[in-house]
């Protein structure tokens, strides 16, 4: 019964196949049916066969080039506002990783530190010095860390906790602060962060896994008007005494400053610059705002090729740069067993690496640092909207604070070797970006399609 039953099916098949072979256009195609020979039929279906392939295989590279090439980001406007370009954070950190007077203090404290039999007070104090192989892992000081971690592990030490005990913290070298023209105390400006430099400030940095403001002050706007000499935010920092270094991440006279969105962890993807002691330094900035037009984001996340944090995820706002620190940090989980001190996102139950991972960690630095935004270890997409800016740089000696009759310098002209940073939008307009769908559906088919019809045209 169903062996009859396909053979029907099969001879149906067979005659539609031939009266379509007779009627039909495509060039060839009667000739499969119509041939005397066996072999010219042969002939005539195998060169059908690789027609049709063809003309799939051109399809797919036609279909691809229309995915290379459907979206493009377009420059809407050179004279976007500024005024409605949210501030950047601002992110300043001391070069000196231990001082003197802090290491000093913390050894007669009243937590005073236990020190393993086999150790002194002076190997601790001889041994903080290397440090900066805990910011600058490269391994050439093994015996020393190993003295210093033995103490660390004997008092249950991790490094962010001995950093904050012996590290200058931001009321030590940040004197006066001032926004938008008026002074206002740094403690409501300003708050301590961890950074891959050690202990550092920080000035409008938002937690980015928090829908929280790490500002102090709720009411510190987060845009401003000023431009170019009006600044919007101004740091009077002074040096620490060059006899009260013990160990350092320069080995000049500065603050490092990085700038960077606000949702964004201040580490390797952020502007960096030094703004040196004895020195006025101005950065200007210039902004690009990029947004997408409705089209994109109606698209899927692997269509557009780019993550969209919506206004319904309280808990965790999306960035490209974020997805890569993480990406470096999850890579330096597998190969050392550990997360640096640094770390944008602490988990529990994963332990922060401590001096004997400095061996490992400079092993690995290459590695993590040759990594890309696309790398398929990190598997991170470009944001879909952002704000960037761009950074100038002016420094000049100040040499004048004396002319100024502002509280602000008076401040500044008491201070020997007193670092002053202004930081302000270089211009009142910004460029506006979008990211626009150049080729739909529909002109995929119409260029796809309206040739074929041309051609059946002149056939005719």
């Amino acid at each position: 019964m169903l062996v009859n039953m396909i053979k029907k099916i099969w001879h149906t098949l067979v005659e539609v196949y031939n009266e379509f072979s007779i009627e039909s256009t495509i060039h060839g195609m009667k000739h499969t049916t119509r041939a005397k020979s066996i072999s010219i039929r042969i002939l005539w279906i195998i060169i059908i066969t690789l027609s049709f392939l063809t003309a799939a295989k051109l399809a797919m590279l036609f279909y691809n080039r229309h995915q290379l090439a459907n979206m493009s980001t377009l420059i809407i406007s050179s004279q976007f506002p500024t005024k409605i370009i949210p501030l950047p954070a601002v992110t300043l950190c001391q070069g000196n990783i231990a001082a003197i007077q802090k290491v000093l203090s913390y050894l007669t404290s009243r937590e005073r530190i236990y020190i393993p039999r086999g150790l002194t007070q002076k190997d601790f104090e001889h041994t903080v010095k290397y440090l900066r192989e805990a910011i600058y892992p490269k391994n050439h000081y093994p015996e020393e860390l190993d003295k210093l971690q033995q103490i660390l592990t004997a008092n249950r030490l991790s490094l962010p906790e001995l950093f904050e005990n012996i590290s200058p913290n931001c009321t030590d070298f940040v004197i006066m602060c001032r926004l938008n023209e008026k002074i206002i105390p740094c403690n409501k400006m300003l708050n301590p962060v961890t950074t891959h430099y050690g202990l550092c400030c920080a000035f409008n940095y938002e937690d980015p896994h928090q829908n929280l403001r790490r500002s102090k002050e709720e009411s510190i706007s987060n845009y401003s008007v000023n431009f170019g000499s009006r600044y919007i935010v101004s740091f009077l920092m002074r040096p620490l005494s060059l006899h009260d270094r013990m160990s350092s991440t320069i080995y000049g006279d500065g603050i490092k400053v990085l700038i960077h969105e606000k949702y964004t962890y201040p580490g390797s993807t952020s502007f960096e610059f030094i703004a040196g002691s004895g020195q006025e330094t101005i950065a200007k900035l210039y902004p690009t705002a990029l947004i997408s037009s409705s089209e994109i984001l109606s698209l899927p996340t692997t269509v557009r090729g780019c993550y969209m944090t919506w206004p319904t995820q309280k808990k965790y706002r999306y960035r490209s740069d974020n997805c890569y620190i993480r990406c470096r940090e999850t890579i330096i989980r597998k190969l050392c067993g550990c997360i640096p001190f640094s770390a944008s996102v602490m988990k529990t139950g994963v332990g922060i690496c401590n001096l004997t991972h400095i061996s490992c960690l400079a092993h690995i630095t290459l590695q993590t640092y040759t990594l890309t935004l696309q790398d398929p270890e990190c598997d991170c997409l470009p944001d879909c909207e952002s704000t960037s800016y761009k950074v100038a740089v002016t420094t000049l000696p100040m040499s004048a604070t004396q002319y100024s009759p502002g509280k602000f310098y008076k401040a500044a002209a008491r201070i020997s070797n007193a670092t002053v940073l202004h930081v302000t939008f270089a211009r009142h307009s910004a460029i506006l970006q979008r990211r626009e769908l150049v080729l739909s559906w529909i002109n995929l088919i119409c260029a796809y399609s309206i040739p074929k019809l041309i051609d059946y045209s002149n056939m005719k």
